[in-house]
């Protein structure tokens, strides 16, 4: 005899064929979730640093303009805030020239591009350059300092031949120090204050 369902197991069936369109569309979300983790995560992440950037970013129906920082001057066209006087002592002017003489004029410079390395908003590339008749061949090596987040390590670069160059990634501004050590071992420090103001200049479209 064939067995006949009892009308709880067909009150049961009845209510569970509505839902199983919805079920079987959650199952398969999570399915692809799963299955495109990483994808979402990189996707996430783009948007995450579009975001902190300022840069334009259209999702659907949502649109953010991009930030934009403009290079003029008119920041300080308001002339009443500004005064001067003459440095009749020289006292600025020797003080000045204590930024070029005891490194060489050699002085450490920095650029930046938006990272390609997830939670960073900046990589960073910083190397020695030259003011006048200064020279990197009297240098044999620079010793970079960045701060405890990088583990209170100092970085040796030696590769003279493009300015004793070292790249890290930040998501905040720092300061580094370099120590450059000269060919008849004497030495000097210079210092980088590495922010991110330059980040939003560019072409506003």
């Amino acid at each position: 005899m064939a067995n006949i369902a009892s009308p709880a197991e067909l009150s049961f069936f009845s209510g569970i064929w509505p839902v199983l369109p919805s079920i079987l569309w959650i199952s398969l979300i999570l399915f692809a979730i799963l299955l495109f983790k990483k994808e979402i995560q990189q996707i996430l992440h783009h948007f995450s640093w579009r975001l902190r950037t300022g840069a334009a970013l259209k999702l659907f129906s949502i649109e953010l303009g991009q930030s934009y920082v403009s290079p003029s001057a008119d920041l300080i066209k308001d002339e009443s805030a500004l005064d001067s006087y003459v440095d009749k002592n020289n006292e600025r002017k020797i003080q000045r020239q204590m930024y070029y003489q005891p490194n060489r004029n050699i002085q450490l410079v920095h650029r930046i591009a938006p990272s390609e390395n997830p939670g960073m908003l900046y990589d960073i590339h910083l190397y020695l350059i030259t003011h006048k008749d200064g020279t990197l061949c009297n240098v044999a090596k620079v010793e970079y300092y960045f701060g405890p987040h990088w583990g209170n390590l100092i970085f040796i670069s030696v590769d003279r031949g493009r300015g004793f160059p070292i790249s890290t990634s930040a998501f905040g501004t720092f300061i580094c120090t370099a120590k450059l050590y000269f060919t008849d071992h004497d030495e000097a420090f210079v210092s980088r204050y590495v922010d991110f103001e330059m980040g939003a200049i560019g072409n506003k479209k």
